[in-house]
C-alpha cells in the first residue's frame, strides 16, 4: 500500500511540474510516429556518458547545463517539432530542457516521458557510441586501487572520485564496508519512494548543484548515489576539497521500491 501511495505521489509531482510549465507530454505511440515520419528532432537530455551507452537513433545530445553552449546546434526554425526525453518517467531533465527550449522561443516542444528506457524496451532503432564489454561474474573483483581512510577500505574506479563500480555493486546492498555511509542526493520525494537501506538523504540544491555536507558528520567515507550515477558524479566533483578524499560517487543505475533495490553498475567509458 505504501509503495502504491509513493508511486501516486511521484506521478502527481511530475504532473504538477509539467502543468506548471505548460509542457505537452507524448506517449510511446506518438514518439514512434514522429520518429518514423521524420517529423521531429529528438533531443536526449541525459549526460554524455549515458548518451554514448545508447540513445534514440539520430538524437542530438543537449543537457540542461550545456544548453547555452549548444544552442547553435538547434533548428533555426522556432516552429520545428522537438521531442525532449531522458531516462524514463522519474527523470526530470527532459522537462527542464523543454522549459529552456520554450524560453528560447521554440513553440512546438513535447516531452517523451518514457524516454530511452521505453524506447529500448520496445526494441526501436537506437545507436550506441561506445560498445560495452560484457563483464563475467568471475571477473567482478575489485580491480581498482585500494584506498583506506577514516577506518574504511574501498576500491577506486577509473575516474576521479569514483568507487570501483563493479566491486561496489556486489557489496552495496548487503555487505557495505565498515565506516562507509551511503548518501542519496535525489529529492526527498524520490528518496521516500525508495532507496538503498541504510542510506541517508541529502538532496542536491538544484540552483547551485551542490549538497550541504554540514548536515552530516565527517567521521566516515561518503559514497553518493542517484538513479543513474550522473547527478551523484556532478555533486561529488563539485565538492572539490573533499572529492577523492572522503567523498566518492557510485556510477550505477539504481531502481528501488521502498528498500528493494536493483543495482546495475555502469560500464567504464
Amino acid at each position: 500500500m505504501k509503495s502504491l501511495i509513493s508511486k501516486i505521489l511521484a506521478v502527481c509531482i511530475l504532473v504538477s511540474f509539467v502543468k506548471a510549465n505548460d509542457l505537452q507530454v507524448i506517449d510511446f505511440t506518438k514518439a514512434k510516429e514522429l520518429f518514423e515520419t521524420k517529423k521531429a528532432l529528438f533531443i536526449d537530455a541525459r549526460a554524455e556518458k549515458l548518451f554514448k551507452r545508447g540513445t534514440i537513433l539520430g538524437s542530438l545530445n543537449v543537457t540542461v547545463k550545456e544548453f547555452k553552449a549548444k544552442q547553435g546546434f538547434l533548428p533555426q526554425d522556432k516552429n520545428a517539432k522537438i521531442v525532449s526525453y531522458c531516462n524514463g518517467i522519474k527523470c526530470e531533465m527532459s522537462d527542464e530542457l523543454a522549459v529552456l527550449l520554450q524560453n528560447a522561443g521554440y513553440t512546438n516542444v513535447v516531452v517523451f516521458k518514457g524516454g530511452y528506457p521505453k524506447w529500448k524496451e520496445m526494441q526501436m532503432p537506437s545507436m550506441v557510441l561506445k560498445v560495452e564489454k560484457a563483464v563475467e561474474v568471475e571477473d567482478v573483483k575489485a580491480k581498482g586501487e585500494k584506498y583506506q581512510a577514516k577506518g574504511a577500505t574501498i576500491y577506486l574506479g577509473q575516474d576521479k572520485g569514483m568507487v570501483d563500480q563493479y566491486w561496489f555493486e556486489k557489496v552495496v546492498l548487503n555487505d557495505l564496508p565498515k565506516n562507509v555511509q551511503l548518501v542519496d542526493v535525489r529529492k526527498a520525494e524520490s528518496f521516500k519512494e525508495g532507496h538503498i537501506k541504510g542510506a541517508i538523504n541529502v538532496a542536491v540544491n538544484d540552483k547551485k548543484e551542490i549538497i550541504d555536507m554540514s548536515q552530516i558528520s565527517d567521521d566516515k567515507l561518503y559514497v553518493l548515489y542517484c538513479n543513474t550515477g550522473m547527478q551523484s558524479a556532478e555533486v561529488a566533483l563539485g565538492l572539490k576539497d573533499r572529492v577523492g578524499k572522503d567523498v566518492f560517487y557510485f556510477d550505477a543505475n539504481i531502481d528501488c521500491k521502498v528498500n528493494d533495490c536493483k543495482v546495475e553498475a555502469n560500464e567504464d567509458l
